[in-house]
């Protein structure tokens, strides 16, 4: 091989090596980058009833989807899941918990419980039904939020009192942060609510969304 042909075979070895060390280190950019892309999102269900599933309102009104969109700006990788189905009551916690296991989720908040004290059912009832699902939830390896309600005193005084004491209760049992009353400033607020008086209006929504979001905020692990 002539001197030229040496030169032109370098020449060629040169560009063949810096053509291939840039393609590994544009390989090794997209892994990292491919990585970091596909980062598991955190998502946390919201387990409830008509409330959590926005009855009245469209689904991009209720709160559950107000509190996603707000925490995706603290944490892009927050996903909500809307676990709210009307007419339900705690006695189907349990077994709906079990159905949403298959979304993965990592966190539940407990909104559950308004259908039980609008029908009177026995606060000891609601109670064992909600310790079943924080249970369930916790053995999954959930973290566990509770969201406390209240009921008009339709019952009477006593019932109204120690429905509302389930959730506190619960709460220091289980050793689990709890939101005091998830309808706070919308309870009982004729701007906030339907003509039902009771479920939440768009304006209702937001401020419940607007509390949630405070809550988790607080509660939360920065390192999500």
């Amino acid at each position: 091989m002539g001197k030229a042909g040496g030169e032109a075979m370098q020449n060629f070895s040169v560009r063949l090596f810096t053509s291939l060390s840039a393609l590994f280190l544009l390989a090794f950019a997209g892994l990292l980058f491919s990585g970091e892309k596909e980062k598991a999102p955190f998502r946390i269900l919201i387990l409830g009833d008509s409330l959590t599933e926005g009855y009245g309102v469209e689904t991009e009104e209720a709160f559950p989807a107000l509190v996603e969109a707000e925490l995706k700006g603290w944490n892009p990788r927050i996903e909500i899941i809307n676990g709210g189905s009307s007419g339900s009551t705690s006695a189907s916690g349990p077994r709906r918990l079990q159905w949403y296991k298959r979304a993965k989720p990592n966190a539940v908040v407990l909104t559950l419980g308004s259908n039980d004290g609008l029908r009177g059912v026995k606060v000891e009832e609601t109670r064992k039904n909600l310790e079943n699902v924080i249970l369930q939830a916790k053995q999954a390896g959930m973290r566990v939020y509770l969201a406390g309600l209240k009921v008009p005193p339709n019952y009477g005084q006593e019932y109204a009192r120690s429905f509302e004491n389930i959730f506190p209760e619960l709460a220091k049992v289980h050793q689990i942060p709890l939101m005091e009353f998830l309808l706070e400033g919308v309870a009982g607020e004729p701007e906030m609510n339907l003509v039902d008086g009771i479920h939440p209006n768009e304006k209702g929504h937001k401020r419940i969304a607007a509390n949630l979001t405070r809550f988790l905020k607080g509660v939360l692990p920065q390192s999500l």
